[in-house]
This record gives structure tokens, C-alpha cells and sequence, in this order.
């Protein structure tokens, strides 16, 4: 499948002016979903976790197979794991407060990382969390800078490891963003526990799958 990468550019665009910020406070936080994706070859896996957002035990979780919907290409990883996401979404019976994304939020070249467009989509506040940043963003002082407006920002989860990226995705501000990620960090993991599991859960997956393969052999 070919893709006009001019066109999800604008769709960007659009997704991007759609955006909402808001104050959102953890106590009233009852059901927090975590998504993850992992891949093996041309296919993807990717997990979908709700927890209870005060015992972080999990309530439900979902597993989507399926293939690749396109390569990997810097600023565009909202359209090769967002339709899964949505489908793992769609396919929970419970319905979460929050969303936790493994990817950026507004911490994007053009404001519309993974988490906004799942977070606009889904008109669901959302959190990104990445390991990185890409294109035209900076880092200032522990905080991601666009264009002379913060849109991120480092958040140091673990002694002697590099911090996370928070940004938020949608109808959350940044300081509600960072605070809730804090009380989701659970030691002696780095990430907040609804990645956490999501990501241990979609690996598990994966192993199981290449000893399938392996087997055939």
C-alpha cells in the first residue's frame, strides 16, 4: 500500500487543531488503559490493558495480531500502530478514564504524535510516553520545547536510567500529565505500570509466537 505522505500531513494538521487541554486529578481517576506495540516481521502485536487506577491490578486486557499497516517513518508511527490501538480499544468491554500511549503526544513535529490521534479519535484524554524526541523539538531545562511553546517534558522514573518523555495527548495539560505518571510508577520499573504490563504482555505474545515458528521448523 502506498501512502501520500503530503496528505497525512494534513490529516495531522487537522487532528492536531483538535487537540484540548484540561486539568484532570489522579483521585478521581477510576480505570487507566496502557497500549504497546511490538512487531515481528511484518507483523504487529499490540496489547491493550485496563487497571484499576488505585490497586493497578488489571481488569482487562486485549491482543490484536495483525499485519504491519505500513514501514516505520519518523513522525508518522500514528498510522502504522493508531489502527490497532483502536481495534484494541473498541474491543474492551470496560471503559477507561485515561489512556497511556507508548508513543508522543503533542511532543510531535506537528503537535500529532501517536497519543493525540488516539486521544482525538477516541475524544478520550490521553498521555504520551516516549523514550526520545524527533524533527524541530528541543530540550530546554527538562522540558520539550516547539517552536518557543512547551509541549513536553523529562520526567526521571528510575536512578541511573534516562528519563521518560510526558507529553500530553488530549484534554489533559502537562502538569496533570506528569503528575499522574508519577503516582503510576511503580519501582523497580521505569515506565508507568499500564505500559509496563501492556509491554510484558505483548512480548510474552511474541515469544509465543516464534517458538510456534520455531517448532514448525
Amino acid at each position: 500500500m502506498r501512502f501520500s505522505f503530503d496528505k497525512l500531513k494534513s490529516m495531522q494538521s487537522e487532528i492536531a487543531r483538535q487537540f484540548r487541554t484540561g486539568e484532570i486529578k489522579f483521585e478521581d481517576l477510576k480505570k487507566i488503559a496502557g497500549f504497546d506495540v511490538t512487531y515481528d516481521g511484518d507483523k504487529a502485536i499490540c496489547a491493550g490493558v485496563i487497571l484499576d487506577a488505585k490497586t493497578l491490578e488489571v481488569i482487562e486486557k486485549k491482543i490484536i495480531i495483525a499485519k504491519v499497516p505500513m514501514n516505520y517513518v519518523p513522525g508518522f508511527l500514528a498510522f502504522r500502530e493508531g489502527p490497532l490501538i483502536l481495534q484494541a480499544y473498541y474491543d474492551f468491554e470496560s471503559d477507561p478514564d485515561l489512556l497511556i500511549i507508548s508513543g508522543n503526544g503533542i511532543a510531535h513535529p506537528r503537535r500529532c504524535g501517536l497519543a493525540t490521534y488516539i486521544g482525538v479519535e477516541l475524544a478520550k484524554p490521553a498521555i504520551g510516553i516516549a523514550k526520545s524526541i524527533t524533527g524541530d523539538l528541543e530540550l530546554k531545562e527538562g522540558k520539550v520545547v516547539l517552536n518557543g511553546e512547551i509541549v513536553g517534558a523529562e520526567l526521571q522514573t528510575r536512578d541511573h536510567a534516562r528519563p521518560i518523555i510526558v507529553s500530553p495527548g488530549n484534554m489533559i495539560s502537562l502538569d496533570s500529565a506528569t503528575e499522574i505518571i508519577r503516582k503510576l510508577i511503580k519501582f523497580p520499573h521505569k515506565m508507568p505500570e499500564p505500559l509496563h504490563i501492556a509491554h510484558k504482555i505483548a512480548s510474552k505474545k511474541l515469544k509465543e509466537i516464534r517458538e510456534k515458528e520455531k517448532d514448525k521448523e
